[in-house]
């Protein structure tokens, strides 16, 4: 599970890392602001990305879930091995993979007439964005198997 945990942590820091680009006036994939905004918010009412300080928030969550992947692989020990501790950890697996599914799941879901999206969002979403959501989702869910609590660490 360490391999799948790193792997899980170092697709989620380029994904933190892309936000925090964008939080300092990033514009790629994109050429100019808007541009950016209909290809990775698809709000067609947007004209502007989010303020710096929502992006490097979105940014600093995405890195935080990247580090629980760690925890829950082992890669990174706290408190010991605690019970605790691994719980908590699970309790985390458990919501970043309900998290990242209904992601996943609302790219292909959401079909309703008030809800627009633009392109190239939209096509993204629905090819990349999604998928990417959902594959995260489901490491997550294996994650959380693979991690159960052992009975050593519930004495």
């Amino acid at each position: 599970m360490k391999y799948l945990s790193v792997m899980l942590f170092f697709v989620l820091a380029a994904i933190a890392a892309l936000h925090t680009y964008w939080a300092f006036g990033g514009l790629w994939p994109a050429e100019s602001t808007l541009e950016l905004v209909k290809t990775v918010i698809g709000a067609p009412d947007w004209s502007q990305m989010p303020s710096r300080q929502m992006t490097m928030m979105v940014a600093g969550l995405i890195f935080a879930a990247g580090l629980v992947a760690l925890v829950a692989g082992d890669v990174i020990a706290l408190g010991s091995g605690r019970a605790g501790v691994r719980w908590v950890a699970r309790i985390g697996v458990a919501v970043l993979a309900l998290v990242f599914l209904a992601r996943g799941a609302a790219g292909y879901l959401v079909a309703r007439d008030d809800w627009v999206r633009t392109e190239p969002f939209a096509t993204y979403d629905l090819f990349l964005y999604s998928p990417l959501c959902l594959a995260i989702g489901a490491a997550f869910v294996i994650l959380f198997f693979k991690s159960r609590p052992t009975e050593s660490t519930l004495s």
